[in-house]
């Protein structure tokens, strides 16, 4: 098996000014999602929710200060993730139109195996 990320990008701030109900379709799409994979063989290892994109600190390269904020100034920011494990990228791709249609993007990273890594 492969450990993937599954990122959900979107706009940084609409989730949080959805009504209840809005969030609570949101909250049953990746229940969909987690649901749907279990079913097709995909393990999930991991993932979070994340706050606001606002309430991030972010730390340039090679500086020595702690800044308020994203790294990235647009408005589509990292607002979860997923790490799963699947032997069938496709069917995982495939799997991530059910995030999608939150009318978020999804983007699946392969993970880095710590045997492929340099010594």
């Amino acid at each position: 098996m492969t450990e993937y990320v599954v990122l959900l990008l979107g706009d940084a701030e609409r989730w949080w000014d959805l009504s209840d109900d809005e969030r609570r379709e949101g909250y049953a799409a990746h229940e969909a999602f987690s649901a749907q994979l279990v079913e097709r063989g995909h393990t999930i290892t991991g993932g979070a929710e994340l706050h606001r994109a606002s309430e991030a600190r972010t730390i340039a390269p090679h500086a020595t200060e702690v800044t308020e904020g994203p790294w990235a100034e647009t408005a589509e920011q990292v607002g979860g993730f997923y790490l799963v494990e699947s032997s069938d990228l496709d069917d995982l791709l495939d799997c991530c139109r059910v995030l999608t249609a939150t009318g978020d993007a999804v983007e699946v990273r392969r993970c880095v195996d710590p045997g492929e890594r340099a010594s």
